[in-house]
């Protein structure tokens, strides 16, 4: 019997390259209204951008994204959900762009608002099977996805590019799926999302990969990591609960480790000492800013945080499609030792960073020394050369 409709998987290329074409296409025009309207990223002490350059891309992001994934006419309760709960945020993240910084209370509420709106559609953890804790640990689960996704959008091309390893790794999920079920599954509208988010994201990639042209801002990491930790909470991972919670985090990986760890290395510190400090700080001390201070150039720091998130997101459908005890084990070790590298280089390169620092002031401290003793500033640098 013919079916008029595309199989799932032609359906999520189709929805792909829509993305890819409108995003790529509008892109330009975006650019050229945010300068007009000054939505510009001006030059600031904890940025790395040494020119202003518009933000707001993540509104054409997300209405390349919208009309891809809207086109199939297909509606399935979570995905309105998850598509009201994204609008939202991007709602919120556009206002931060358009008048340069919205409350952290504000967004906190605006991301409340959406996960509870998201929830009557289906999309919730369970766990306990007893709504308000399952909405209270899904919250907390969104809330510091979207802060950590927020966090790495810190480099050209680096927030984006995450974005799509981490739906190319959804999209591969929601295939096996469909091939193994041979037919729709509860994942289908899954992998649509995902296929939207990777060829939006693409589109933007053309021009914010270094030297970017556009920043994605607010508008762009905030409905981009609520809808990344939405799609977290719903897929379906296994039916072992441990697993089944370890999978998206290994996928979500880069992100969520990277902000964990600059959050208890800040409050360490004393950098940051009450909730609202660790909402509203903002440091270049992010995985890619470390990489820098090893020697690495914003472009090599930033594929090199890809190969990352594609070996995490690995280990993650590795643990998924184990079918023993024993892999099951060698993909956590395989994830775990990949976190570890990701912890020992942002220590590694701290410390490199902080000794850097001391010889640095050393120097200025005894230069302005022997200036004032000597008053001769080249006789004091043909001194040190000897």
């Amino acid at each position: 019997m013919f079916n008029p409709l595309p199989t799932w998987p032609v359906l999520y290329l189709y929805t792909g390259m829509i993305a890819f074409v409108l995003s790529a296409f509008l892109m330009p025009l975006g650019i050229n209204l945010l300068r007009r309207f000054n939505v510009m990223d001006e030059v600031q002490p904890n940025k790395i951008h040494k020119a202003p350059v518009p933000r707001g891309g993540g509104i054409v992001i997300f209405i390349a994204f919208a009309i891809a994934v809207l086109l199939p006419d297909y509606r399935d309760n979570p995905m309105k959900g998850v598509l009201l709960g994204s609008f939202i945020c991007l709602v919120v993240g556009a206002i931060d762009d358009f008048r340069g910084g919205v409350p952290a209370v504000i967004k906190f509420g605006a991301l409340v608002v959406a996960t509870i709106i998201m929830s009557q559609f289906g999309v919730q953890l369970k766990i306990f099977q007893y709504y308000p804790l399952d909405l209270a640990f899904t919250l907390f689960w969104i809330v510091g996805v979207t802060s950590a996704f927020n966090g790495i959008d810190n480099m050209d091309g680096l927030a984006a590019g995450v974005a799509v390893i981490v739906s190319v790794m959804y999209l591969i999920i929601a295939v096996e799926s469909y091939f193994l079920a041979g037919t729709e599954t509860s994942l289908s509208w899954f992998g649509l999302l995902a296929s939207g988010l990777i060829g939006s994201n693409l589109g933007f990639l053309l021009y914010n990969f270094k030297p970017a042209k556009v920043f994605m801002g607010d508008s762009g990491s905030f409905f981009l990591g609520f809808v990344l930790s939405a799609l977290g909470v719903m897929g379906e991972w296994t039916e072992n609960r441990v697993i089944a919670a370890t999978i998206p985090i290994l996928i979500l990986g880069v992100p969520i480790f990277d902000f964990a760890y600059i959050i208890i290395m800040r409050i360490i510190k004393g950098e940051t000492r009450t909730l609202r400090d660790v909402i509203e700080h903002c440091a270049p001390d992010h995985l890619s800013h470390r990489l820098v201070w090893f020697g690495f150039s914003q472009r090599k720091a930033v594929l090199f945080i890809y190969m990352m998130c594609i070996a995490l997101g690995t280990s993650g459908i590795l643990l998924r499609n184990s079918d023993s005890g024993l892999d099951s084990i060698m993909a956590l070790l395989q994830g775990g030792v990949i976190v570890l590298l990701i912890v020992a280089l942002m220590l590694t390169a701290e410390t490199r960073h902080a000794n850097e620092q001391k010889k640095s002031a050393s120097y200025i401290l005894d230069l302005n020394k022997a200036i004032e003793e000597n008053g001769d500033k080249k006789k004091f640098k043909m001194t040190v050369m000897k």
